[in-house]
């Protein structure tokens, strides 16, 4: 059953209950106050007539012992007077009867004929008079019966009154009720109805909404229609299907992340093992030649280091991604000394100098994250500089009491159009895909992802056979950090954000002292 359904018949029978219980009640308490006014208006009338009769059975009797005339018997007496006493009274409703002593019949204009037993004669308290309602054919009666005492003999006054209507106005009410019951219980069925169909209509669309988001359509909301419970629950729901859509949003990109991911990993292993299976069935094949042999385990060497790296750089990219750093407070620039020692090797290879400059400033950050940050960035300078050239490593302060660290090369660029996509894993722009020492794409990556987790934000700028600059803006306090989005990235090249160094390394601290 439906909730509507539920609400429509538990108020529907729960109000027919109460009304016809509460009108049964009502009728059946006016027809005993109607019945209890008969019955104490029958033993006020009773009384009155056994009074009347007795006075004037005395006066009577009184007044004949004066003339000194024959004396009259009581039964004669109420025989022949007793009608008399019913002219104050209703002659359709009201009767009486005496009876004396003996049990006879001294007086009676009741015509009915009463079988049974009769109770209310057996009095033994002359005092006490005894009442009774009996059907007789199809009337109610009362009977109210008291002793009537003269002239030392014991007589019963029995006051009989036709109640028929007191019941008649009773079953009248309750047929009356009926009918009313009747118009009130179809009225109140399609009021009822009516009020709660209108009031379940948000329930109805929550359904219809919840049923439509089940079926793929993440983005259906539900009209809010009322500002009750419902309708909070209405919010509510929007809010929750807000949630899942967001959910679904992210679990559909992660899943063709995944799946590019997959693809490029394929790729890019595809290609070293295709030259290492080349030139290793090409030195299985070929008569040995020294020059040929060196050359081609060079190629199989490089290609297997290339292998190597791309393990490292996966493994990196996971450690950072399921990583929850513990900050910590420390100098920034012992880290940048560290990090100019690590990439020492590199450089001297490459042909390459770094111009380091570092403001000193205590940092809240995790010193292993920062050092992979920093040498996957000048890693990729490297790689994308010409012998000879100049890579520029900076630590300083913003107006806003920011910190910046910054590496700018002065390689072959990144097109503008590739920028956006260079956080993603394999991605490598397009121009770096020709040159013998390019990467496997994750570098970036992982560096977006160290940049997250501290928080901050990362800004690269870039024109082609100019140079990259590449901006890390870290807070500077843990405990009032909102996570930014690390993919901001402004398309325009800042001429004058280059500082044209002429020192190797400088170190200074806040003061500006060197």
């Amino acid at each position: 059953m439906k909730l509507w359904q539920k609400v429509f018949w538990g108020t529907f029978l729960l109000f027919e209950v109460l009304f016809n219980a509460s009108s049964f009640c009502l009728i059946e308490h006016n027809f005993n106050q109607n019945l209890v006014r008969e019955v104490d208006r029958g033993l006020s009338d009773q009384q009155v007539l056994s009074a009347r009769m007795e006075s004037d059975w005395s006066y009577f009797n009184n007044l004949n012992q004066l003339l000194n005339t024959s004396k009259e018997d009581a039964d004669d007496f109420f025989s022949r007077n007793a009608s008399k006493y019913l002219k104050s009274f209703d002659p359709d409703h009201v009767s009486i009867e005496i009876r004396n002593e003996r049990d006879q019949t001294v007086f009676s204009n009741f015509s009915e004929t009463i079988a049974g037993p009769r109770p209310e004669l057996d009095n033994e308290k002359p005092a006490v008079r005894k009442y009774i309602i009996r059907s007789v054919g199809r009337r109610s009666v009362l009977f109210v019966s008291g002793e009537l005492a003269v002239s030392g003999r014991d007589f019963k006054l029995t006051y009989i009154r036709d109640l028929t209507g007191i019941y008649e106005d009773k079953q009248a009410q309750i047929r009356n009720f009926v009918k009313i019951n009747i118009v009130i219980a179809v009225v109140l069925a399609g009021g009822l109805y009516g009020l709660i169909w209108f009031l379940t209509r948000s329930v109805r669309q929550l359904t219809r909404s919840a049923q439509t988001i089940a079926s793929g359509q993440y983005s259906h909301r539900v009209n809010v229609l009322s500002k009750d419970e419902i309708g909070l629950l209405s919010e509510n729901f929007n809010a929750m299907a807000e949630a899942i859509e967001e959910k679904v949003v992210a679990l559909e990109t992660a899943d063709r992340n995944r799946q590019r991911f997959i693809h490029y990993l394929t790729h890019e292993l595809k290609t070293p093992l295709t030259s290492i299976i080349g030139y290793a069935d090409f030195l299985r094949t070929t008569p040995f030649k020294e020059e040929v042999f060196y050359k081609s385990l060079h190629y199989i060497y490089g290609e297997g280091k290339r292998l190597e790296s791309l393990a490292f750089k996966l493994m990196d990219l996971i450690l950072v991604e399921n990583s929850q750093p513990r900050m910590t407070v420390g100098e920034i620039g012992p880290v940048f000394e560290e990090i100019a020692l690590t990439m020492r090797p590199q450089l001297e290879k490459a042909q390459a100098e770094l111009m380091m400059s570092v403001e000193t400033a205590k940092l809240p950050m995790e010193k292993d994250l920062l050092q992979i940050l920093c040498t996957n960035l000048i890693d990729n300078s490297i790689k994308a500089s010409k012998a000879g050239s100049s890579i520029f490593f900076r630590g300083y302060r913003t107006e806003d009491s920011r910190y910046v660290i910054e590496v700018q090369d002065e390689g072959i660029g990144i097109p503008q159009e590739d920028i956006p996509k260079v956080f993603e894993p394999f991605f490598t722009a397009g121009r770096s895909r020709t040159q013998p020492n390019r990467g496997a794409g994750l570098g970036l990556a992982i560096c977006a992802e160290i940049v997250r987790l501290h928080k901050g934000q990362l800004d690269i700028q870039s024109r082609l056979n100019e140079g990259t600059i590449v901006r890390i803006l870290l807070p500077d306090d843990t405990t009032n950090l909102q996570l930014a989005d690390p993919y901001e990235i402004s398309r325009s090249y800042n001429e004058s954000a280059s500082r044209n160094c002429a020192f190797q390394t400088q170190i200074t601290n806040p003061e500006g002292k060197t």
